[in-house]
């Protein structure tokens, strides 16, 4: 698993080549960067675990060329991409046949797409007998939004399919590829041509409450089920603790882990249970952690975005129409409606999760983080989401509590339909 930190995100973000688009510029540093990572990785492989002479010599080769780079320390994101920088003769490649005729102009060269084919291609031979898998993660804890940022991680989905396109393996099990792990609304954000091309490859990655319960129950002894962790009985609105918590998350392992630690704090080193009373007081803590968490993971994204979510602070859990939802906004902060416009703050508390839509008063409210192909339709009932109703004081309107006294009064927790 890569994760590249700031320094190394830095780094690599300034890589340039003369003559070439910034995105392929990156995707040559990307790759590059990938192919030592994978390297390092094989150098713990000995020379008996493979059968094949082209792939014991290949297994040399790179052995060699990570000791002469990096002698017997282990390879850094941040060290190759300060490298790269430096151009070719930052690196020793004899193990690969370069390095003895280069002139001095040549010296200065960045790394040509000619050294990284001989190192993806000596990492091929191994992996067509072993396999071998490079994941790329969190690789939004350095993302700001910039257009260097967008290119930067266009080049390594460009440098991604390349590799994957051409090194695959013959057999199940075999072949090197490379894994990039993406939020979707970051993805969704890049434009770059051939973009299609890779819609094959596209996987998302979605939860459900029951997907939730499993993950959970793997970390249970065998004789302990999920919902013995919980006093027995119901929540408010007749639902099941764990689907309680479950209702109030973005539908993500580390939440349910989060708001459950919490429950367990409130609970005591000695309890035998998580009564209601602790999920209910382990909420408040959780919700306002989770309005401080969305502020943070879309500030980047969106500038204004922490002004945006203040929006929905002690107002109403629901709004019958955009109109209505729209007026509220209008009041509560008339300057921002007028620099973004309505729909933009419609669109990206949508794209966040922060509020939902319920179409022509039936079903339930359906927000993104549960189905990541649902778009934001032009008419409907808005609900803000119910992990953020402590953190940001939101009281559940009640039709009794409206002028007209009309309609039936609602129950936020009732199970979906």
């Amino acid at each position: 698993m890569v994760t590249p930190d700031q320094y190394a995100w830095n780094a690599l973000r300034e890589y340039q080549e003369a003559g070439l688009l910034p995105e392929q510029a990156h995707a040559n540093a990307w790759k590059f960067t990938l192919a030592i990572e994978a390297s390092a990785a094989l150098t713990a492989l000995s020379d008996e675990s493979l059968k094949s002479d082209p792939a014991i010599e290949a297994l040399k080769r790179l052995k060699q060329f990570v000791k002469e780079n990096y002698g017997d320390a282990a390879p850094s994101l941040l060290k190759t991409a300060g490298q790269l920088l430096k151009g070719i003769k930052s690196f020793n490649v004899s193990a690969f046949g370069f390095g003895a005729g280069l002139t001095r102009a040549a010296e200065d060269q960045p790394v040509t797409p000619q050294i990284i084919e001989s190192i993806l291609a000596a990492i091929a031979a191994v992996a067509q007998e072993i396999g071998i898998v490079i994941a790329l993660d969190k690789l939004d804890d350095s993302w700001e939004g910039s257009d260097q940022s967008k290119q930067l991680l266009v080049g390594l989905l460009k440098a991604s399919k390349d590799i994957n396109d051409k090194y695959k393996g013959e057999t199940v099990g075999s072949g090197l590829a490379v894994i990039v792990f993406l939020r979707a609304d970051i993805y969704e954000g890049l434009r770059f041509d051939d973009k299609d091309k890779h819609r094959a490859t596209e996987e998302s990655i979605n939860w459900s409450p029951d997907l939730l319960r499993d993950m959970v129950q793997e970390r249970l002894p065998e004789q302990v089920s999920v919902s013995e962790l919980f006093e027995p009985g119901e929540m408010r609105g007749s639902i099941a603790p764990f689907n309680y918590i479950a209702k109030r998350t973005f539908l993500r392992p580390r939440e349910i882990l989060q708001f459950l630690d919490e429950c367990i704090r409130r609970a005591g080193q000695n309890a035998t249970e998580i009564t209601k009373d602790n999920v209910r007081e382990a909420e408040e803590k959780y919700s306002s952690w989770k309005v401080e968490d969305l502020k943070q993971e879309y500030r980047r994204l969106y500038p204004d975005f922490e002004d945006i979510v203040e929006i929905l602070r002690q107002a109403q859990h629901r709004y019958d129409t955009f109109t209505e939802f729209e007026t509220h906004l209008h009041d509560r902060s008339p300057e921002l409606v007028k620099k973004l416009g309505l729909r933009l703050i419609i669109e990206r508390l949508f794209n966040a999760s922060a509020i939902g839509v319920r179409l022509a008063g039936a079903g339930s409210p359906r927000f993104r983080s549960e189905d990541s192909d649902l778009v934001l339709p032009a008419v409907g009932a808005i609900y803000v989401h119910q992990c953020l109703y402590k953190g940001l004081s939101v009281r559940e309107k009640r039709a009794r509590d409206e002028q007209n006294g009309a309609g039936e009064q609602e129950e936020p927790d009732a199970p979906a339909d």
